[in-house]
């Protein structure tokens, strides 16, 4: 049963919106909704003829005194309505409510027209619609937040629905909204892109809590194996999977490296192809370009169907200034600060200016420590005028030395970090770097530090282990923090000196060293911490979501991670330290997906490296039990054809036999029907290499694949779950920014 205090929940506009929602329903009329400060009295109204009208009066207060009533009085006095329905989120006590029947007794004729707050949360029981439409209220209850955490898997994701919780009161649906939501209902997949800070997140975040609100699973994932390991096919089990930035530095540093980027298009066709689940990505727009330049698969026509582009045109004038009232409201900044855009009309310039973004508003409604109300409008104004100054002026002079190399530190990790773990990167820092170069730095002030910076550059969340680990605010500051390391070779010979995880070590070469890979005194430091320290690094605990684990960090993972920068260096004794630590491997101690990464490199190094191919096939034979074993060994056709050619001739029948009950084997196990639609794609696409090469003949293989498909599709058929849209008043017509910018409406 709905119990809300409305004043905690819902500023003057949003209790407006939700009266006129709520009566409109229970009386059977349409009201409108009026601004305060332009209604003369008339919150809501309704008119039928022209003498006469129903007007609603709405009083967001916890207590009604005297005064109010009789100042309320005057108005209606004026208007002298047809109907009155007075309306205040308070409870009213017997007394109370017999003195508003006494005070408007020549309008209000009986206690129907009298509404309270139990009143109110009753109406949200009766109407579940309009509960469900106005989420600010039902996105802070603990019932319903309670309910999900516990659901399975959603253990891992109560990191990302506690950001959704603490975040909603900013959130504006504006016509993109249901767009998105018309692609996720025909296609289950859709790309949200757009420039930094424009709202590509919240949208995001918005879609997947209407998800969350029909039983999905939320499933966050940062790397493509991630999500191919994670995805469940059973049909009972609704997923919403959640890939952020999905072409930033996370897809370069796992997918990319690892030559996943057709993984990522054939994870993409996985969804699209089951009813019961939902991927929502999103990207930078500039990077998203460059992508499908550079990577085929991702130039499909799929990719570009299923996209959604958000820009400043995105923004009617309306969800502008609904944003910036929403982020001014509910920050906690002085009366005075908001006194000041109102009295300069300021919020006229903030509204209408071309550099308008979400990610600005909201820095500049919060931890205003050094912007005197006096000086608010023009440092509001000045850093959409010159965006990049807003970190610049708070890194420079508003935290310490030490502070702002914890943000180097923090940021050499390149993703969450333990905050047991990044004090170890503090200590190893101090020890080896900061004592000996006059740095003011002293690890014991770690938690001065990191008090100095939270709540600004960086935010402290939960795991599921009940561990505190640490990441940033926003990536705007991350992008700072690149552009200052990648201009300052000494900030960057520091860290590179002082990393101890290899995560540290490898973000550090693939993403700091970008203007320095050519430079001498930084290749020499490079080489001589992989021939130091490449065995002794520390592994880093993984987060996604809130939900840790240790990797087991091998060497041919280690290798993986830092190739890009091996190659695009084109450093000899570094390339040669890298050959010798791919030698000190056994093939045989790996898995199929590392026995894969393994074939790849010997292919690129195979002249350096001196190990047999032969004893390669052999390996990969004895050990073929499942249909990817059987594709590595495929792959090494593109490494040394005559061997593999020699090796099967020796033993064709036995081979092709082998290969045959593999197939037949992955068929009978799997039970799921997109593992097995996917299977179909894989021997497809390797039908003329098995024909070829072994003399199997896949095509007779594909009845009893389709056979089984359609037989488990029909015993579990899918239902395709589909997201409302919302009524979005997104016109401009009419609207005034003044309307909403009366101080009444802030206080």
């Amino acid at each position: 049963m709905a119990n809300y205090s409305f004043e905690d929940l819902l500023s003057p506009l949003d209790f407006e919106h939700l009266i006129r929602d709520l009566l409109s329903k229970d009386l059977g009329v349409e009201l409108t909704a009026f601004a305060e400060g332009k209604d003369k009295g008339q919150d809501c109204r309704f008119s039928t003829i022209s003498d006469g009208s129903i007007v609603v009066q709405c009083k967001r207060t916890k207590s009604l005194s005297e005064e109010t009533l009789k100042k309320e009085k005057e108005k209606v006095e004026l208007l002298n309505p047809k109907e009155y329905y007075f309306v205040t989120s308070s409870e009213l006590s017997v007394n109370k409510f017999d003195e508003i029947k006494q005070e408007f007794s020549q309008w209000i004729t009986s206690d129907k027209n009298i509404y309270h707050r139990s009143r109110l949360n009753n109406l949200l029981d009766n109407y579940k619609d309009i509960h469900h439409k106005h989420y600010k209220l039902w996105l802070n209850s603990s019932t319903i937040f309670n309910t999900l955490i516990n659901k399975h898997l959603f253990e891992r994701s109560k990191a990302l629905i506690s950001d959704i919780q603490r975040d909603y009161k900013y959130f504006v649906k504006n016509e993109s909204f249901n767009k998105a939501t018309e692609i996720l209902n025909k296609s289950r997949f859709i790309i949200i892109s757009g420039d930094p800070g424009i709202g590509k997140t919240t949208l995001a975040k918005l879609l997947i809590w209407e998800y969350l609100q029909k039983g999905f699973e939320l499933i966050e994932i940062r790397k493509i194996i991630e999500g191919e390991q994670l995805l469940s096919e059973d049909s009972d089990n609704c997923q919403v999977y959640y890939f952020d930035d999905f072409l930033g530095e996370n897809f370069l540093k796992f997918d990319v490296i690892e030559g996943r980027a057709g993984d990522l298009y054939s994870f993409i066709l996985r969804i699209m192809n089951n009813k019961n689940k939902v991927l929502i990505m999103t990207t930078r727009e500039y990077i998203l370009k460059q992508a499908k330049e550079k990577y085929e698969k991702l130039n499909q026509q799929e990719i570009e169907l299923y996209k959604h582009t958000l820009d400043l045109s995105s923004y009617s004038r309306k969800i502008r200034t609904l944003i910036l009232y929403n982020h001014l409201y509910y920050s906690g900044i002085s009366i005075e600060h908001i006194e000041d855009l109102i009295t300069k009309k300021a919020y006229k310039s903030i509204i209408n200016h071309k550099n308008y973004n979400p990610r600005l508003i909201e820095r500049m409604t919060v931890k205003l420590k050094d912007v005197l109300p006096t000086d608010y409008s023009e440092s509001f104004i000045r850093t959409l005028d010159f965006p990049l100054e807003i970190w610049n002026k708070s890194f420079e002079s508003q935290i310490s030395e030490g502070s702002r190399y914890v943000l180097f530190i923090l940021l050499s990790f390149g993703e969450p970090v333990i905050l047991s773990e990044l004090k170890i990167a503090f200590n190893h820092f101090f020890n080896l770097v900061a004592k000996n170069n006059n740095i003011d730095f002293k690890p014991h002030d770690y938690r001065n530090y990191l008090k100095e910076l939270e709540d600004s550059f960086i935010k402290t969340n939960i795991t599921n282990k009940d561990e505190h680990y640490l990441d940033f605010q926003n990536p705007s500051i991350k992008d700072f923090l690149i552009n200052v390391i990648v201009s300052d070779k000494e900030i960057l010979k520091i860290l590179i000196k002082s990393a101890i995880f290899y995560t540290q070590f490898a973000y550090i070469l693939n993403f700091l060293t970008k203007k320095y890979r050519k430079d001498v005194e930084v290749k020499v430091m490079i080489a001589e911490s992989i021939s130091r320290d490449f065995d002794s690094f520390l592994p880093k605990t993984n987060i996604y979501s809130g939900t840790s684990y240790k990797g087991d960090l091998k060497s041919i993972d280690k290798l993986k991670k830092i190739e890009y920068f091996v190659n695009e260096c084109n450093d000899d004794e570094i390339h040669q330290l890298f050959i010798n630590e791919f030698l000190k491997i056994d093939f045989k101690s790996l898995h199929y997906y590392h026995q894969k990464w393994y074939i790849e490199f010997y292919n690129k190094y195979k002249s350096e490296i001196g190990i047999e191919c032969s004893s390669l096939i052999s390996d990969i034979y004895n050990k073929m039990s499942w249909y990817e074993d059987a594709r590595n060994l495929l792959l090494l056709y593109k490494v040394d054809s005559k061997s593999l050619t020699d090796f099967i001739e020796n033993r064709k029948d036995e081979i092709k036999t082998k290969v045959a009950n593999i197939i037949f084997k992955e068929i009978e196990f799997n039970d799921k029907p997109d593992d097995l639609i996917l299977f179909h794609d894989k021997l497809k696409a390797d039908d003329s290499t098995l024909n070829n090469l072994l003399g199997v003949e896949v095509v007779k293989y594909y009845g009893d694949l389709t056979e089984k498909i359609d037989t488990l599709e029909k015993e579990n058929p899918d239902e395709n779950i589909e997201i409302e849209k919302v009524e979005i008043l997104n016109t401009d017509d009419a609207f005034n920014e003044e309307d909403y910018f009366n101080i009444e409406l802030f206080k």
